[in-house]
């Protein structure tokens, strides 16, 4: 009988010692999978944001009004001003709604007059408007 015991408690030593690490793996796959989950959305929005800077840069860039609005707005550091023009120009008002707007002026491009519009997504959500030209006259 004495030397069932030793064995019994072998085997399950054995077997606890095996169940653990598999615990362990499981939690930590289950850890990094949440995580890349939780992360997607914030890209899927990113891209989406970014896509609405860029179609509203072309339609800037066609309207010389809102162009030329936009561009005051920078000079000036008019945020509302650059909003309204954002607004007309595809972008909802909820994506702007606490947004971090950064109006940028500076880095000149041979006297071409340009309007970049970027955007990232999500704590906090940023849209910088960069106009470039060497010499502002508007």
């Amino acid at each position: 009988m004495n030397l069932l015991r030793p064995t019994t408690l072998s085997i399950v030593a054995s077997f606890v010692l095996l169940a653990v690490p598999i615990t362990a793996r499981a939690q930590v796959t289950t850890g990094e999978l949440n995580a890349h989950f939780a992360d997607t959305p914030s890209r899927a929005d990113t891209a989406s944001l970014q896509k609405k800077a860029t179609e509203a840069q072309a339609r800037i860039h066609a309207n010389k009004d809102d162009r030329d609005e936009l561009m005051r707005a920078v000079k000036t550091n008019e945020v509302p001003l650059a909003k309204q023009v954002l607004l007309r120009n595809g972008f909802t008002a909820e994506d702007l709604e606490n947004a971090k707007i950064t109006l940028r002026t500076g880095g000149g491009k041979g006297g071409e007059d340009e309007i970049e519009i970027s955007a990232t997504c999500c704590d906090p959500k940023e849209i910088t408007i960069q106009r470039s030209l060497e010499y502002f006259t508007k």
